[in-house]
């Protein structure tokens, strides 16, 4: 299985952004993202996600870069298409889903820390209907760290529709969402 580059993020400082206040509107499931072994990490080492929510809900994990693009690194449609599992992303209540999972590390599958170094933006999307992958938009401007990423991202997916499970017309959906800043070195 391919192995997953990060790549690095716009350089901030943190404390700046008022992330607390945009969560509080756009968390409804209580998404919580931990990056590992930590949120400073050094190139060509090896990273891993933790997530948990209080809410059932469908995972996907979003890499914002140095230029402000936004990649889908979870699930990947290499991961997908090997998978016999029909939830690879399906996450539960109250119980920590690892990114990459066993399984999965098992095939080879990893995320190896890539260049350039500085600080890029981690965000965790909770859907509560059946979701794998995005087509996530062509960015109109440069994303300036966690809560511009956040913003773009609610109100991007506010827009969208996703087919019901029963009647298979398209239907709004509730997302969930955790961003995390992380540093390259």
């Amino acid at each position: 299985m391919p192995t997953a580059s990060l790549h690095v993020g716009t350089t901030y400082a943190r404390w700046l952004w008022p992330v607390q206040a945009v969560r509080g509107q756009t968390n409804t499931a209580s998404v919580s993202l931990q990056i590992r072994p930590s949120e400073t990490v050094n190139v060509g080492g090896k990273v891993s996600f933790g997530v948990t929510a209080r809410k059932t809900g469908y995972l996907i994990l979003v890499d914002v870069d140095a230029e402000g693009r936004m990649s889908q690194i979870f699930p990947t449609p290499e991961l997908l298409a090997q998978s016999n599992e029909r939830d690879i992303n399906l996450v539960k209540p109250g119980v920590e889903f690892v990114v990459p999972a066993p399984a999965a590390r098992q095939r080879g599958f990893e995320y190896i820390v890539a260049p350039p170094t500085g600080s890029a933006v981690m965000i965790a999307i909770l859907s509560e209907r059946r979701v794998q992958l995005l087509d996530l938009p062509d960015m109109p401007r440069k994303l300036e760290g966690q809560a511009d990423a956040l913003s773009y991202l609610s109100a991007w997916t506010s827009e969208l529709r996703v087919p019901d499970s029963s009647s298979g017309k398209l239907v709004t959906n509730n997302w969930s969402f955790d961003v995390k800043s992380y540093s390259i070195k």
